[in-house]
C-alpha cells in the first residue's frame, strides 16, 4: 500500500516540480520532459484511486471500528481528498490565478501526504507489534490475512 501511494505519484510530482522550478531556462519556455511527469503522474492517479477505493472497505472500517491509529489515518485519507480535489481543479480551472495557487496547494499536499503517509505506516507497525507482545486483547487481534478479509482457520 505504502508503495502504491508514495511511489510514482510523489516521484512524478517531483520530477515536474524539478522540471518546472529548476531545470526551466527563461526564454525558452517549459523544459521538455515537464509534460511527460505530468503525464506519468496522471497515470500514477489512477492507481492512487484504485488503491483507496481497494484500502476504504478493509483496511480503513477495520482500523475505525477497531479505535487503531486514527491520529494519522484520518489526516491521510483528509490530504488524500484535498489531493484529489486539487489535482481536478488542476485539470479543469482554467484561471490562471486560480491554477497558480490550487498548483501550490496540490504539491504542497502532496508532499506533505508522502511523510504522513509513512508515518502512519510506522506508527501503524509499531502499535501492533506493541500489541502482539503486550498480549493486550490477546483474543481480538487478528492476522495480516485475517485483516485482508480472509477468515483464520478454527
Amino acid at each position: 500500500l505504502t508503495l502504491a501511494l508514495t511511489g510514482s505519484g510523489p516521484l512524478s510530482g517531483i520530477g515536474w516540480l524539478i522540471c518546472h522550478f529548476l531545470l526551466r531556462h527563461p526564454g525558452f519556455g517549459p523544459h521538455p520532459l515537464e509534460v511527460w511527469w505530468l503525464r506519468l503522474h496522471g497515470a500514477a492517479l489512477v492507481a492512487f484511486l484504485i488503491v483507496v477505493g481497494t484500502v476504504m472497505p478493509v483496511h480503513v472500517v477495520y482500523g475505525w471500528r477497531h479505535r487503531m491509529n486514527r491520529a494519522t489515518g484520518i489526516p491521510v485519507l483528509a490530504v488524500a481528498g484535498l489531493l484529489a480535489l486539487s489535482g481536478y481543479g488542476l485539470y479543469y480551472l482554467v484561471d490562471d490565478r486560480w491554477r497558480a495557487w490550487t498548483s501550490i496547494l496540490h504539491w504542497t499536499a502532496g508532499l506533505l501526504a508522502t511523510a504522513l503517509l509513512a508515518l502512519h505506516a510506522v506508527l501503524g507497525k509499531q502499535a501492533t507489534r506493541a500489541r502482539l507482545q503486550g498480549g493486550r486483547h490477546a483474543g481480538t487481534v487478528r492476522s495480516p490475512a485475517h485483516h485482508a478479509g480472509h477468515r483464520p482457520p478454527r
